[in-house]
């Protein structure tokens, strides 16, 4: 499985874990959410789900994308070598501060709005 992959599927599994606690328990729409949380998870290597798992605990994301020179989960400031290596195909890297899976965004990429869907799962619903 490759990095970019691994990564647009982390991001995928948390937004559907927000969007899952937003609608009513038993709906079918939560059913729908819930098919689509387990096809995500067994696609996932074990262990990267298993830190996924440990991060997501309390309702925290256990992905942000890097901001400049900063994980976007925290705030903290990476090395210059992680940044950099971010930037190349396949890789992705944790936050050596909050231990978050880390994505660098595409050159020229615009951000994503809040609430919209992740590309993972956008190409599911349109």
């Amino acid at each position: 499985m490759y990095a970019a992959e691994v990564s647009s599927q982390l991001r995928s599994l948390n937004w559907l874990a927000q969007e899952i606690r937003r609608v009513p328990a038993g709906s079918r729409e939560g059913a729908l959410l819930q098919s689509q949380i387990d096809a995500l998870r067994a696609r996932l290597p074990v262990a990267l789900l298993a830190h996924h798992d440990r991060l997501t605990q309390g309702g925290r994301a256990s992905a942000a994308e890097v901001r400049g020179d900063r994980c976007g989960g925290c705030g903290a400031r990476l090395p210059a070598d992680r940044v950099a290596s971010l930037g190349q195909a396949g890789n992705f890297s944790v936050c050596p501060r909050c231990g978050v899976f880390l994505w660098a965004a595409k050159t020229g990429a615009r951000p994503r709005r809040q609430g919209t869907l992740p590309p993972a799962a956008r190409s599911r619903h349109d």
